[in-house]
């Protein structure tokens, strides 16, 4: 059974690989393998933002990562029933929140904007996670907020699991591809625009 930090340790060096336009595991698969089972190292929740591709900026291939992508990275039922689902049945032992810089739907939120339809319900979801400050600050602060819901729900539970599971934040930043990690206990920090 893979660990949570034998988990982080493989998307830590894959994005490093991604920085330095190395990436050797996008093309590697084997289809028959992958039809009978998945075995992911983690559970991404991120953005759907075109240019946030967790396989591609962690390195990873088909059938390493369970990922959720929805406008936001917010956290909804949908969410926390397909995170349940890679823990319990998957025996994922890690869960990634990743933020990222120029977020559409958090600067929407930040600037207090309105939308119509559907969009309002992901923006007042965000909502309760803006702060004083940049964008930046509140997108650091939805991604903290959000890896601590996750987490305080995950450790209600944490006995039902064979796997000892870890949630993390981090920032992904779209003009450089580094990704910062951040610490689930404390508040969250300005990061570095590398």
């Amino acid at each position: 059974m893979r660990t949570w930090q034998k988990s982080l340790a493989v998307l830590k060096n894959g994005n490093s690989r991604f920085i330095q336009n190395k990436v050797n595991n996008i093309l590697h698969h084997d289809l028959e393998l992958l039809s009978e089972a998945q075995n992911p190292y983690a559970v991404i929740l991120c953005c759907s933002d075109s240019r946030v591709s967790p396989d591609i900026i962690f390195d990873r291939g088909l059938g390493d990562l369970f990922v959720i992508q929805n406008a936001g990275n917010v956290c909804d039922t949908s969410v926390f029933g397909s995170i349940q689902y890679a823990i319990q049945f998957l025996k994922t032992p890690l869960i990634i929140v990743l933020g990222h810089t120029g977020c559409g739907a958090v600067t929407a939120a930040h600037n207090h904007k309105r939308m119509k339809g559907p969009l309002q319900s992901i923006v007042s979801l965000i909502d309760k996670h803006i702060v004083d400050g940049s964008v930046l600050d509140s997108t650091e602060n939805h991604t903290l907020e959000t890896a601590k819901t996750l987490s305080s729900a995950l450790n209600l539970h944490q006995d039902k699991f064979e796997q000892e599971l870890k949630v993390i934040p981090a920032i992904y930043n779209i003009s450089s591809g580094y990704i910062s990690w951040m610490d689930i206990d404390k508040e969250a920090l300005s990061i570095p625009d590398h």
